[in-house]
């Protein structure tokens, strides 16, 4: 037997609705926008040379990328990107340019076409920078380069996908004459150049010779040289006969060592030494061995005592950076880390507020970056934030200041330095100009013409 039920007005009323509503949940599920499912991992290439005759330049990169990773993936769950709605964990794939420039293009160009990385960090001179840059601009990919001479990459451009971070040449050389006046009548003021015959050699060369002469500094023109020169027996002869007493040049670490070397053996010893490119790193100081380092000067791009320097991603100062550094890889500090782990506080800034992996999104962001970082403050609406700066490249290189290039960098502070012996590392650089920046000086030292006797009085000094 079967029973039949009549139903009554109330309850069809009651099951439309419910088909409606479920008719309209099921449209909701098929139409309503839905985030974009959320990525695994966000890629981010390093270009850096690991090997070659810049290696120095790169020698903490591996350790701070391992390091900066594991920092981001396991103490911040990785970085939060708000159109996924949640944190990703992040894979830095640093690659080695061999201190090539054709190596730099391939290995960038690799990491683009074969691990699709969604964010470029390109590190340490021209030789990585420019043609490292000239890849992201060819294929469309957020590229953050720094430390370098910013004259010699804006040339290259202009640029859409590359930003950069560094200094110019004219505040190089300013620089430069600053530690050479400090030095008063102690030289004659005749200065002679030599400089590297590559992109950052002839940057150099071309703004030194008539700044130095407009100084009133008499110049000694040594001209350029073939990168990887073995016999600097007649730039020195040039050097001595015209009785220079000041040196001045950009040459790669191994140039500089070997002209240094022949220098001394050959009797020439100027009582003032500035480098670029050469004299920047403590393990290039040791290795010219026999006391040769001794007060040989430098312009200063880092220092753990700039107080206003911080790292917003992992929260410490200058001082506790480099107390970090030295405490976990038994190295002495130098100042590639202070702009390396300012590039990884740029790009984790830059992804959380581009929200998505969009490279124009990220391109965007980093457009309208503002923040302090470990190498200084990054800010593409005031490039110049040490004073007179913007007058001197105006007065120096003006085509900095043209509107394609406007937007695309920041031009962040030098100071000088000398290299003085240390009890604990072999060499250490201390301050002897400070160009306004919170750093305690020091008395400068002549070169002496037997460095294997000199003894320094801040073998003890509070300098780190």
């Amino acid at each position: 037997m079967t029973r039949r039920v009549a139903l009554t007005a109330a309850q069809y009323a009651v099951i439309a609705i419910v088909i409606v509503v479920a008719v309209g949940a099921a449209a909701a599920y098929v139409w309503w926008p839905r985030a974009p499912p959320a990525p695994s991992e966000i890629r981010i290439g390093v270009v850096a040379p690991l090997t070659g005759s810049l290696a120095s330049f790169g020698a903490p990169d591996p350790w701070l990328a391992s390091y900066v990773q594991n920092y981001i993936n396991q103490n911040m769950g990785g970085i939060y990107m708000q159109a996924y709605g949640r944190r990703i964990p992040v894979q830095i794939i640093l690659v080695d340019t061999q201190s090539s420039q054709s190596t730099a293009a391939t290995v960038t160009q690799q990491l683009i076409t074969q691990d699709h990385v969604n964010l470029l960090i390109l590190l340490h001179t021209p030789q990585t920078i420019d043609p490292a840059s000239a890849m992201a601009e060819k294929y469309g990919v957020p590229a953050l380069a720094i430390e370098g001479p910013v004259d010699a990459w804006v040339v290259k451009g202009p640029y859409h996908w590359t930003y950069m971070v560094g200094w110019a040449f004219p505040q190089l050389v300013q620089t430069y004459i600053n530690i050479w006046n400090l030095a008063g009548n102690r030289t004659n003021g005749v200065v002679a150049v030599i400089s590297s015959n590559d992109v950052g050699g002839r940057t150099f060369y071309e703004v030194i010779v008539p700044m130095a002469e407009a100084a009133g500094y008499r110049v000694v023109d040594l001209g350029l040289v073939t990168p990887g020169t073995t016999d600097y027996t007649p730039y020195i002869i040039k050097a001595k006969e015209a009785n220079a007493t000041i040196l001045a040049g950009d040459l790669s670490p191994p140039d500089f060592a070997t002209l240094w070397r022949q220098a001394h053996a050959y009797g020439w010893v100027p009582e003032v030494v500035t480098f670029a490119r050469s004299s920047v790193f403590p393990s290039d100081m040791r290795a010219l061995g026999d006391n040769l380092a001794y007060g040989i000067s430098v312009e200063v791009w880092w220092f753990p005592s700039i107080s206003t320097y911080y790292s917003p991603l992992l929260k410490m100062n200058a001082s506790q950076w480099a107390q970090l550094y030295e405490s976990a890889t038994g190295r002495e500090w130098d100042m590639a880390i202070g702009y390396d782990l300012g590039a990884y506080d740029w790009a984790v800034n830059v992804l959380e507020r581009a929200g998505s992996l969009s490279p124009q999104a990220i391109n965007q962001s980093i457009a309208t970056t503002e923040m302090m970082t470990m190498a200084g403050p990054i800010d593409f609406q005031n490039p110049f934030p040490s004073p007179g700066v913007e007058s001197l490249i105006a007065q120096q290189e003006p085509f900095m200041l043209q509107p394609q290039n406007k937007g695309h960098y920041v031009l962040l502070p030098l100071f000088g330095g000398q290299w003085v012996p240390s009890s604990r590392w072999g060499w250490k650089i201390v301050p002897i100009y400070s160009a306004g920046l919170p750093v305690e000086t020091y008395p400068m030292v002549m070169i002496p013409a037997n460095p294997s006797n000199a003894t320094s009085t801040y073998v003890n000094a509070t300098p780190p």
